[in-house]
């Protein structure tokens, strides 16, 4: 039986090794220093809950430090939990904010304090949890923790968010959309119910049809009640079959591994490899490689065996 992965809450308290050595103090650090983390997909957008934090700020200072980690360039220092926060000290033209700083054994791990901090807050929007997963089913690719199987997929993105595999699998059909139908649902000209509906795989070939009945009919008052009546009308026309997908070219999944391969190498060139932290993960990027390396042999001796 596989072993459970650590809770995502979990992560962000217990970093692998943040109270050895940094001791868990806190330090103002200059508002100039600090990094956007580029994994975070959650949304900025200055709503109600934005606002809310400036007043907290503003009134009570910070209740809770910021969380971040050093980054690649010296100096600087990336966030890991607290970006609403940092926003929020820099529209109040703040110079300093108080910082714990951890270090995390590899970019998985930082991906899993990053989403431990954010999955509370309880006005997430679907397509923020389908952006955050897709990057952590990027980071678990690159680091050669994605199985190959759909399914396998699916249940290893549950067991590292904490959600079940059902909910992964339905926020991730999301990004199937495309952008006028995401455009609706995030604004609420779509329900939500809809929208899942539409992102169902065996749905995409409706888009156009319903974007063309949608413009047809003009704009209603109840926009929500226009594009139900169209996904109806949609699923009831006779369309014409969904065309199956081209085979993949060999030649790019050749260099779809070719650029993975130089993308870890050049990933490994900024590691200190006198650090032990970065020992680790130069290892594990090692192993990536070997398995891409692998996977790129197999593919080209398939390529050539078909000339």
């Amino acid at each position: 039986m596989a072993k459970k992965a650590p809770s995502i809450f979990s992560t962000l308290q217990k970093t692998a090794d943040s109270a050895a050595v940094n001791g868990e103090f806190t330090r103002e650090l200059p508002l100039s220093a600090l990094e956007d983390n580029p994994m975070n997909r959650f949304s900025m957008a200055e709503d109600e809950e934005f606002l809310a934090t400036m007043e907290s700020v503003k009134k009570d200072g910070f209740l809770e430090d910021i969380v971040v980690t050093p980054s690649e360039t010296e100096g600087k220092w990336r966030i890991v939990s607290g970006h609403r926060r940092v926003a929020a000290a820099r529209k109040l033209g703040k110079t300093a904010v108080p910082c714990k700083v951890r270090h995390y054994v590899d970019q998985l791990a930082e991906l899993r304090a990053l989403m431990g901090a954010n999955l509370h807050r309880r006005n997430l929007s679907p397509f923020d949890l389908a952006r955050q997963l897709e990057t952590l089913r990027d980071v678990l690719a690159t680091e050669g923790k994605l199985p190959d199987g759909a399914k396998e997929r699916s249940e290893a993105l549950a067991a590292q968010s904490d959600l079940s595999r059902a909910t992964v699998e339905r926020y991730l059909d999301l990004l199937n959309l495309d952008e006028t139908l995401t455009a609706w649902a995030e604004s609420g000209k779509m329900t939500m119910t809809d929208a899942y509906e539409l992102a169902r795989q065996k749905n995409q070939h409706l888009y156009p049809v319903v974007e063309q009945y949608v413009a047809k009919n003009g704009p209603k008052d109840d926009f929500p009640a226009l594009v139900h009546r169209a996904i109806a009308w949609a699923k009831t026309a006779e369309l014409a079959p969904v065309p199956p997908k081209p085979a993949a070219n060999p030649l790019r999944t050749v260099d779809s591994f070719g650029r993975a391969i130089r993308r870890s190498t050049a990933q490994m060139k900024e590691l200190n490899l006198a650090d032990e932290a970065d020992k680790t993960a130069a290892r594990k990027k090692l192993d990536t490689c070997l398995l891409n390396l692998d996977e790129l042999r197999r593919t080209v001796e398939a390529l050539k065996e078909s000339l």
